[in-house]
């Protein structure tokens, strides 16, 4: 299965930085761009070296460079011969690594673009070392009947999903998102600005049961409809629930419930 991650927050609670993590190994990220999407792919190896592949739906390059980690920064430096990809003909980043508690995912902060700000980007771990499947048709089927009672047009941010795996919450997050933008029916807010008003309120301390607080997401968010849904129970009793709220009036517009 193809496997698509989007740099988002996930809702499930605080990350923690680890001491000693292992860091080489393969590490993926999706990130959006100019309403497109560049996969990154980084190889870390022990010795310092690196490999960065980034593919869009128009171009694919490829290059080796160097990385470190102190324990506190880590750094990446890598330049494209030949660049294909045009706002990014090299990746420079250095920044404080936050890892997920299970250490199969980091986030840091980093520019996606040369001239770009800083955004950021959390990269899951994707060599053999993480053996994790996810229900690829669910996102389809949920968009599909979520979709029939939004209005098109709307402004919409997905606003997050709440689970006990952060790596399958970021998942889901991100197969809906591109659901959306894909569908090119509606505003899909950036995820740089969702993250932003999430930090900026703290947003992320508040548990995203509360319907309430989903919508007050929305409204500094400038969204007219705000998507949202967890992931509960265990074995064949586990569900993906999402909901489609609409900012103004808190109405639920729309909820489907999977089984995953």
């Amino acid at each position: 299965m193809k496997r698509t991650i989007i740099f988002c927050i996930t809702i499930l609670g605080i990350t923690a930085l680890h001491a000693n993590p292992n860091l080489t190994g393969a590490w993926t990220a999706t990130i959006e761009y100019n309403r497109s999407f560049d996969v990154y792919r980084i190889s870390l190896a022990a010795d310092g070296r690196c490999t960065v592949k980034v593919t869009n739906d128009n171009a694919e390059q490829e290059t080796a460079g160097n990385w470190s980690w102190d324990g506190a920064f880590f750094r990446l430096n890598a330049t494209f011969r030949n660049a294909k990809i045009a706002y990014l003909p090299h990746v420079q980043w250095s920044s404080v690594l936050n890892f997920s508690t299970d250490n199969n995912s980091f986030t840091i902060l980093g520019k996606t673009a040369t001239n770009g700000s800083q955004a950021r980007i959390t990269f899951f771990r994707s060599d053999d070392s993480l053996d994790i499947t996810f229900n690829d048709k669910a996102a389809p089927s949920i968009f599909a009947a979520l979709s029939k009672n939004i209005p098109l047009r709307s402004r919409l941010a997905v606003v997050g999903v709440t689970a006990a795996d952060p790596t399958e919450a970021a998942f889901y997050v991100n197969e809906l998102t591109v659901q959306f933008v894909n569908a090119q029916k509606y505003t899909v807010v950036d995820r740089t600005n969702v993250d932003a008003v999430l930090t900026e309120q703290n947003f992320q301390m508040s548990g995203y049961a509360d319907d309430d607080a989903v919508v007050s997401v929305g409204k500094f968010i400038g969204a007219t409809v705000v998507i949202t849904g967890s992931i509960d129970g265990t074995g064949s009793q586990k569900r993906l629930v999402i909901k489609a709220i609409d900012v103004l009036t808190s109405e639920i517009l729309s909820m489907v419930s999977v089984a995953l």
